[in-house]
This record gives structure tokens, C-alpha cells and sequence, in this order.
């Protein structure tokens, strides 16, 4: 195993371990549930202690932009944890911790060991490997039912593909980074033939999946991210490629836009899991035709892989380059282009409606889908506080005090700038776009010399996930995110052969100590996340009993969550709510009083403790005017307050017994 592990070509390892939290994080709702994050974040802690303690150099890829880089992570998440302080709800900035350090980590570890040409190469291949592999599953799952089956609560309502991830958008998003990765390598002379003519084999399905998602946001970012790596890395073999992937993607492409499969207007899941075995049959046409026109283009490789030209031809075709480019925009203008941007543009502020009866209508239009509105929210709660914030994952409890009706479950505000800003203040903020500016400088750097186009690649793709989660709430998604922080640790690590870096002369026993110490200082970082992991599964369990009304084994299972971690509300929920079925209103208004402690800007504790006082025969009003206040569409907290108008408290306890839970 040692022999093989020393054989083993430098970055495949690593390689491995992207491919596998970006698949098991796809498979996971996108990793958007935070147990799952808790989970991957520990097991990267664990990582980092063990390189500390046995790596044969731990630090040597620390380099000035490095620690920079990972500076800003660290001090953001610590920030993210310290707002719980100011927010008083503690549980949620856990939440929104655990995910800055799941990025943290990913930064670090992948960074740790040093950059080389053939890390980045196969940290390229592996994001493009796991892109493909999701995307595949996922078009099948819509082209082939048949052949895989998945349940009718993962299909869209709207006939937008989004399994495994769960959100069409970002399923959109990290197909349209396989493109991107993939349109690279089968671009680039540098790459091994098997890699060039596979990744062109990948661009039919790649490209056809990021059309089934019907995500505009996605497709704009492609196209951003395609441009710039054109711009940045200048492929050598850019004809090859655009002479394969051009045909073969278009092809695939019309046939599952003409296809029933977008036109029907029936959007229901069973319209969703009817077979098109023609569009399969075309994309796997496709596929091949590419694998093969790519092999018979690789000789062309070859030639344009000479020298470069002199600096007097770059010159000229530069100013050619101008010329075109005056001519393109004399004709924009004639052919009123700007005239219809503004039209987009006002459109999108206006609120135009997107969906119509043919799902494909909404490729063409360019209405907000009330994303205008969540970002305005989430300003108004950083004018409110402009250096600290409203705390870290409080957006939800901002958008239910501004009047939000109804049962929506709106929890972020479909830009991560934009709610950074309204949670964590302009500090917040700041940490973030330095982490970030860092991260792409870090990628755009390594787009020069003969490996660019990995660098080139890598940028691209990070500027496409820069805009989408200008718009989306990409960050709370980390299959398409964690990818991102790999990526940047690695670009910005110190070369791996490079002299110098931080070299500590200490005896052995010293040495011995100050690894011990950073282990130890590893795993304290993953104790928070490890706590909350391990109060999930009996706080799960609690809510399954409740839910078929076992209520003895849910408060013993919601009682076991909160000895791991007892900031969590849903578990003194949970308790309350069987305290009064068992004939224990006393210990049940204990119960949602905690709950109001750990959330105290939730309509929901407050809500509950209004129905648990009632049930004891206290004066559930006030606490039902703050559930109102706190949200005031809500039609539950209006209905309370009509229900317990009477001074009676033999009436509070028996209309409690009427009132309907929040959960």
C-alpha cells in the first residue's frame, strides 16, 4: 500500500478527496442541511490534526497570500460565532459557523502540502470529474425514469431538474462549472489525449443538464466564466475544442429544448418521470461523435502547440482585436442593443412575471423573481446595524419582521454580499471580499506559462460562482462552493518546490510538542461543529416520534440532544409541546421559555410559549402580541390573539387545546 501510495501520481489524493465531498454533498440536498456540514467539517479537522502530527512537512504551503487568505477565513468565522453574542440566538450563528469553517478547512487542507503544475492539474479534472458525475445522475434521473427512479418529492413541481442537489439553480450552476473545467481541458495542448477527448465526451451532458435546470443565472455565469478563461488563459488548442464541443453541444442541446420534455404544459411530477428515450439516444450520439471528433483532432494539437509569436504579431493582433471589437459595437448600436438592455433591466426591477405555461418562456425573460425585494430586506437590517450586523443567520427572522405572510420559509436573502452585509455588519463584509478578491487574484495568477489554462479554468469558474451567489444563495450550497476555497488554498499555497516558507530549527522533542499542539488546536476547532453533529441524530429522532405521537420517547430523545448541545430551540419546542399532552403544563412553559431564551426574535417560541401559558392558565397575550410583531403577516399569531381575548384562565386552558402549532 505504501509502494502505491508513493507511485501514485502527486495531487490525485487530493484529487480523490474533492470528487468525494463534492458528490457526497450533491446527494446530501447540496450539503444544505447543516448536520451535514458539522459531519464533513470534522472530518477535515481530523485531516489537519493528522498531517499535523505525521506530515513530513505540515506548513509547506504557507506563503504570504496563503495566510492571508486563510487569515480572512478564520477571523470571518470567528465573527460569524461572536455575533451570537449581539443576535441572542445562538444556535443560528452555530449554523452559519460551521460553514466558514467547513470552507476554512477546505482552504487549508488543500493548500497545506504546496502548489505544483500536476496538483492543479488534478484539482481541475476533479472538478470536472465531479460535475459529470452528479450531472449524469441527474440526467438520467429526467431522460431515463425508467432506468432510475427517484421519489416523486425530488422531482420539481415546475419541470425543472434539480435532484440530487434539490435547488435547479444550483444543480445549473455546477453543471455549468463542468463546462467551463471540462471546455478547458479538451482545450488545452498540455492535457493527456485521454483527458482531452473525455472531457469533450462530457460537454453534451454537461451542457444539456445545465439546460434542463432552466437556471438563467446559471447560464449567464457559464458564458461569463467560458469568456474569461478564453481571456485569461488564451488555449492553445481553443479551435480543437470549439470545433468539437460547438456542434456536438448545440445538437444535444436543441433536441431536449424541442423536446416534450421542456414543452409540456402539465408541470406536475409524473409529466417529469415520463421517459425521452429520443433525447437520450441523442445526447449519447453526441457524446461519442465528440470523443471521436476530439481524437481525430489531436494532431491539429500538435501544431498549434508551437511557439509562441513575437511580440510585434501579439501587437497586431491585438489591434485587430480593437478593430473587431468598434465594429461589433457600431453594430450593437445600430441593431438597438443597448435599447433592449434597457428593457431587460427594467424588466428586472419591475417585477415581470417568469414563469408561463411553457416552461422554456422563462429562458427568455428577465423578471427579479422577487429577489429585489429579499435584498432590500436585507439592507434595511444593515442600516440598522451597519458594523456589527443583525447576527450571523438572522436573515430569516429580518424577512419575518418585515411583514412576511403566510407560510413561506424564506431563510436567505438569495445573495450572500447582500445578507453578509445585513448579518455580519461591514466587517463581515469586508472578511468576505477579501477572501474571495484573494481567492480569484490567486487563480488569475496562475493563468501565466504553460500551465495557464489550469489557471484559466479555475478563475473562470470562480468568477461564474461569484455572480451566481450575487443572486442565489450559492453559499449555503457547499457542492458548489467547497470546491472554491480547495481551489483557492491550492492556487495560493507556496510552490511545492520552492525554497523558504516557515521552517522551524527545533529539537525533536520540541518539534514532537509543537505538533501535538497543532493537532490539538485542530480538533478545538472542530469541537463546536462535532457537538452539533452529534445532537442531530437523537433531536431527528425526537421529531419522528412527535410526528406519529409518541411523546414519551421524543421529549427522552429531544432531552439527549440538548445535554450535547443546549442551544437548539426545536428541541425545547419539541419538549413543551409533549409536556402539555402529558399533563405537564408547568414543565412545558419551562420548556418554550428556553426556547424563547435561544431564539428570542422567533414568532414561532414566542408563539409556543403564548399556547403553553394558556395551557397553565398564565396570560399567554403578551407573549402572543410579540409572536404578532415578530412577524406580522402571519395569520396563526392574528388568530391567537382572537382566540385568547377573554381574561378567563379556565378559557386559556381549554382553547389552547385548539390553537394550531407553528411547526
Amino acid at each position: 500500500m505504501a509502494a502505491l501510495a508513493r507511485r501514485a501520481p502527486p495531487g490525485l489524493a487530493a484529487a480523490l478527496g474533492v470528487v468525494a465531498v463534492i458528490v457526497y454533498f450533491s446527494f446530501r440536498a447540496g450539503g444544505f442541511f447543516p448536520g451535514t456540514v458539522a459531519l464533513v467539517a470534522v472530518a477535515l479537522g481530523l485531516t489537519l490534526a493528522l498531517r499535523a502530527i505525521f506530515g513530513p512537512r505540515p506548513l509547506a504551503g504557507l506563503s504570504l497570500p496563503y495566510a492571508l487568505g486563510g487569515g480572512a477565513l478564520g477571523l470571518l468565522a470567528c465573527w460569524t460565532l461572536l455575533s451570537g453574542a449581539w443576535s441572542g440566538a445562538p444556535a443560528r450563528s452555530i449554523v452559519e459557523y460551521d460553514r466558514v469553517l467547513l470552507y476554512l478547512l477546505g482552504f487549508v487542507v488543500f493548500g497545506a502540502a504546496g502548489r505544483s503544475p500536476d496538483r492543479l492539474r488534478w484539482m481541475v479534472r476533479a472538478i470536472a470529474a465531479a460535475a459529470f458525475g452528479v450531472c449524469l445522475c441527474a440526467l438520467i434521473t429526467r431522460l431515463l425514469p425508467d432506468v432510475w427512479q427517484i421519489a416523486p418529492a425530488l422531482v420539481d413541481d415546475e419541470l425543472r431538474l434539480s435532484y440530487p442537489l434539490t435547488y435547479w439553480n444550483a444543480l445549473g450552476l455546477l453543471a455549468g462549472i463542468g463546462v467551463i473545467t471540462c471546455f478547458a481541458l479538451t482545450s488545452d495542448e498540455r492535457e493527456a489525449r485521454a483527458g482531452r477527448v473525455l472531457a469533450a465526451a462530457a460537454l453534451p451532458v454537461l451542457a444539456t443538464t445545465l439546460l434542463l435546470t432552466l437556471s438563467r443565472g446559471s447560464l449567464a455565469a457559464t458564458a461569463a466564466g467560458l469568456l474569461a478563461l478564453v481571456v485569461a488563459a488564451r488555449p492553445r488548442a481553443l479551435l480543437s475544442g470549439l470545433l468539437v464541443a460547438g456542434p456536438t453541444v448545440a445538437v444535444a442541446v436543441a433536441a431536449a429544448y424541442r423536446a416534450d420534455l421542456l414543452a409540456a404544459t402539465d408541470a406536475t411530477p409524473a409529466a417529469a418521470t415520463t421517459p425521452d428515450h429520443g433525447v437520450a439516444i441523442v445526447v449519447l450520439l453526441c457524446v461519442g461523435l465528440a470523443a471521436a471528433a476530439r481524437a481525430a483532432l489531436l494532431r491539429i494539437d500538435l501544431r498549434v502547440g508551437a511557439p509562441r509569436p513575437s511580440p510585434f504579431a501579439l501587437r497586431r493582433a491585438l489591434a485587430g482585436l480593437a478593430v473587431v471589437g468598434v465594429v461589433c459595437l457600431g453594430m450593437a448600436f445600430a441593431l438597438g442593443v443597448p435599447a433592449g438592455i434597457e428593457r431587460r433591466y427594467d424588466a428586472f426591477v419591475s417585477g415581470e412575471p417568469v414563469n408561463s405555461a411553457d416552461p422554456r418562456e422563462r429562458l427568455t425573460r428577465s423578471g427579479d423573481n422577487g429577489r429585489i425585494v429579499l435584498w432590500n430586506m436585507a439592507l434595511d437590517g444593515f442600516r440598522e446595524s451597519r458594523l456589527l450586523g443583525q447576527g450571523a443567520g438572522t436573515f430569516a427572522l429580518t424577512y419575518d419582521r418585515q411583514g412576511a405572510g403566510g407560510n413561506s420559509r424564506v431563510q436567505d436573502a438569495h445573495s450572500v454580499y447582500a445578507e453578509v452585509l445585513g448579518e455580519l455588519g461591514i466587517v463581515g463584509l469586508v472578511l468576505l471580499l477579501a477572501a474571495l478578491l484573494l481567492i480569484l487574484g490567486g487563480f488569475l495568477a496562475r493563468a501565466r506559462g504553460p500551465d495557464r489554462v489550469l489557471g484559466g479554468a479555475l478563475f473562470g469558474c470562480g468568477l461564474a460562482w461569484a455572480m451566481s451567489a450575487g443572486v442565489d444563495w450559492m453559499w449555503e450550497m457547499p457542492a458548489v462552493t467547497f470546491w472554491l476555497f480547495a481551489a483557492g488554498g491550492l492556487a495560493l499555497a507556496r510552490e511545492a518546490r520552492a525554497e523558504g516558507g516557515l521552517t522551524l530549527v527545533l529539537p525533536d522533542a520540541a518539534r514532537r510538542v509543537a505538533r501535538l499542539v497543532a493537532a490539538v488546536g485542530c480538533l478545538a476547532l472542530v469541537f463546536v461543529p462535532a457537538r452539533w453533529y452529534l445532537s442531530e441524530r437523537p433531536l431527528r429522532e425526537s421529531e419522528r416520534a412527535f410526528a406519529r405521537g409518541d411523546c414519551p420517547r421524543a421529549v427522552d430523545r429531544a432531552l439527549d440532544s440538548t445535554a450535547v448541545l443546549g442551544g437548539r430551540p426545536q428541541a425545547y419546542h419539541l419538549i413543551g409541546y409533549c409536556d402539555i399532552s402529558l399533563g405537564e403544563p408547568k414543565l412545558a412553559v419551562r420548556a418554550l421559555a428556553a426556547a424563547v431564551r435561544n431564539d428570542p426574535d422567533k414568532w414561532a417560541t414566542h408563539y409556543g410559549l403564548a399556547l403553553t401559558r394558556a395551557a397553565a392558565g398564565l396570560d399567554p397575550r403578551p407573549e402572543a402580541r410579540i409572536a404578532r410583531r415578530l412577524r406580522p403577516g402571519e395569520a396563526r399569531s392574528a388568530s391567537l390573539l382572537r382566540l385568547f381575548d377573554t381574561d378567563d384562565p379556565s378559557e386559556w386552558r381549554r382553547r389552547a387545546l385548539k390553537a394550531p402549532l407553528p411547526l
